[in-house]
Parts: structure tokens; sequence; C-alpha cells
């Protein structure tokens, strides 16, 4: 996976970095959204499975993920 900037028109993209940060996405039965859970966060966050660009939401905790992950780069297990 690419070191670039991280952008919002790929949901493929997103939801596979998501899962590498170790987050776990769920479908929502009958909605077409998807719920985004990871141990960092309290609540999870729901977003439209069906569009192809990314939340910016999502976007948002992405990179809040990436920057716990730089900081703590020698202690990360991943």
């Amino acid at each position: 996976m690419s070191r670039g900037a991280i952008h919002t028109s790929s949901l493929h993209k997103a939801d596979r970095m998501w899962l590498l940060l170790g987050g776990c996405i769920e479908p929502l039965r009958r909605t077409g959204e998807r719920r985004y859970t990871h141990d960092l966060f309290d609540h999870p966050l729901r977003a439209n499975g069906r569009r192809d660009d990314v939340p910016a939401k999502l976007l948002s905790r992405l990179k809040q993920l990436l920057k716990m992950r730089a900081a703590n780069d020698s202690h990360w297990t991943a």
C-alpha cells in the first residue's frame, strides 16, 4: 500500500486501510450501510456502503489512526 495522501475517491481502498489498521466492518442488514468499529474509538461510525466515495468522517478517523501509528511507530505490532 502506498504511503501517499489518503483521498476520497475509493471506498474499497479506505475499507482495506481500516481493516489493516485493526478495525472491523460490519454490513447492516437491508440498509446498504456499514458499521465501522475500532477499539480506539468509543462510538462506531455508520456509512453508506453503496457509494463509491469515502465519507469525510471515515477519512478523518483513518487519518487519526495513521497519526497514532506514526507516533507509536516503534511499538506498532500490526
